[in-house]
């Protein structure tokens, strides 16, 4: 699992610096994770093949989470796309991309399933073998979604040596890393936990774009491996936060602690700051390990 951060500006993004938008590599299928102005040139900038894109999430309906999104839809049916993009959006950004494709009278080369949210608790949004996707309600001045997506138990991994010493064949092996046990070449049942062991762990990452901090937003992000969390604002202007529901360092670091993530990443940064090292050690003096949002910044989870 990978985070590339193509955005980690606030509405108003500055000069090379783009407005908040992630694209995570999760088992190898890519999920564009809000979509800012300009994200087809940092998609390309950062190498990311527009046609890998798989899943579009959108957080809510503030144009810096979306307003690259119409642009995007154009380009993959210029494209000639021909595989299904799937978009999770809330009822705003859908029915203006409806009317957007209305108006333009655009017949994209693709499928475009547009899926609306409109949540009010955790729910489920996607399963395939590989991983899931979680929205989970945040707190802001509209409707507003996070996002959790986990990978699913890996398989695990055969120790050859005990799989050939315990004369089982090769046609078995898989079944082995799969947790089913076999019969081998003697007629002997071999369970599997005697010759596997322990894959690779599955790991999990949470997306929290604009919002206040709230207790319950602990349970929702627990745990994972990598939190996004928007800083917005510094501590000393925590009544700007409050006004508009927005983190201050000090929400998203509270946050990280209590969640018990491992790594903590910061962004969405207002217009206003001009140095950001203020912003880690701010989050320093409660959650340590914090990597800040910068374009084309790589992240293994």
């Amino acid at each position: 699992m990978k985070v590339t951060v193509l955005g980690s500006q606030g509405a108003i993004p500055k000069v090379g610096l783009f407005s908040t938008s992630l694209i995570l590599n999760v088992c190898n299928s890519y999920v564009l994770i809000d979509c800012c102005e300009g994200v087809q040139h940092q998609l390309r900038k950062n190498k990311i093949k527009l046609s890998k894109i798989e899943i579009i999430l959108i957080s809510h309906a503030h144009g810096d989470h979306y307003f690259g999104l119409i642009g995007l839809i154009s380009t993959l049916s210029l494209l000639k796309r021909d595989k299904k993009l799937t978009v999770f959006c809330p009822l705003s950004v859908f029915k203006i991309i409806q009317a957007h494709l209305k108006f333009s009278k655009m017949n994209l080369s693709y499928e475009l399933d547009l899926k609306v949210l409109n949540n009010n608790n955790k729910i489920n949004i996607f399963n395939n073998n590989h991983f899931s996707i979680e929205a989970f309600p945040l707190k802001h001045s509209i409707y507003t979604n996070g996002f959790l997506i986990k990978e699913k138990e890996k398989k695990r991994k055969l120790i050859l040596q005990k799989a050939l010493d315990n004369n089982i064949d090769k046609i078995y092996f898989n079944k082995l890393t799969k947790r089913e046990n076999v019969i081998n070449n003697n007629g002997i049942k071999i369970n599997y936990l005697d010759v596997t062991k322990e894959g690779d762990k599955a790991k999990a990452f949470a997306y929290c774009s604009d919002t206040a901090y709230f207790d319950e937003l602990i349970n929702n992000i627990k745990g994972v491996d990598l939190l996004y969390c928007e800083t917005t604002f510094l501590k000393k202007d925590k009544d700007k936060a409050t006004l508009t529901l927005h983190s201050t360092t000090i929400d998203a670091a509270t946050l990280a602690k209590k969640g018990n993530v491992k790594r903590l990443l910061i962004g969405h940064f207002s217009s206003r700051y001009d140095d950001y090292n203020d912003f880690i050690t701010e989050v320093a003096t409660i959650f340590k390990n914090v990597i800040i949002s910068e374009e084309g910044k790589k992240i293994e989870v």
